[in-house]
């Protein structure tokens, strides 16, 4: 389920049986011009993989809405961070997934309220090119693996 009207309207009602929550980290600097290209193709790389997850377990999964964040921030995002998951465990979620391309998470992984999930991403390229939606299908399975043994 989405975070739409429709998928929010129908989560309400059988929430007791949606107990996990996938939250897409997205990093944003708009700095230099490059860099935006390359954090734009990270976002719709990240969109493509949280469809396929929340596609293949619906009615099982919730996807939030993007967290972003500033690039390079992380030390103060982390509160933030666990604030936003906290409102969300209220609902209430039992598992949550972080999902990210951007590794500096790593070092936070024990500071944040959720299983963090960083997949080593293309920076950049095309999101219908066959050898991208190769990767999506490859790592996708893997992703499914972990979230599976959480349950």
């Amino acid at each position: 389920m989405k975070w739409t009207k429709a998928d929010t309207t129908q989560y309400l009602p059988e929430k007791q049986y949606v107990d996990t929550l996938m939250i897409p980290l997205i990093p944003f600097d708009p700095a230099g011009d490059q860099q935006m290209v390359g954090q734009a193709f990270q976002r719709e790389l990240n969109q493509v993989f949280m469809n396929f997850i929340e596609k293949e377990y619906k009615g099982r999964v919730f996807l939030s809405p993007d967290y972003t964040y500033l690039k390079g921030k992380h030390e103060h995002e982390k509160d933030r961070l666990n604030e936003w998951i906290q409102r969300f465990r209220e609902q209430p979620f039992e598992h949550v997934f972080l999902f990210t391309f951007d590794s500096r998470w790593k070092k936070y992984e024990a500071d944040v309220d959720g299983h963090l999930i960083w997949v080593p991403g293309m920076s950049s390229g095309s999101i219908k090119s066959t050898e991208t939606q190769a990767f999506v299908k490859e790592q996708a399975r893997g992703i499914s693996e972990l979230i599976q043994a959480y349950w």
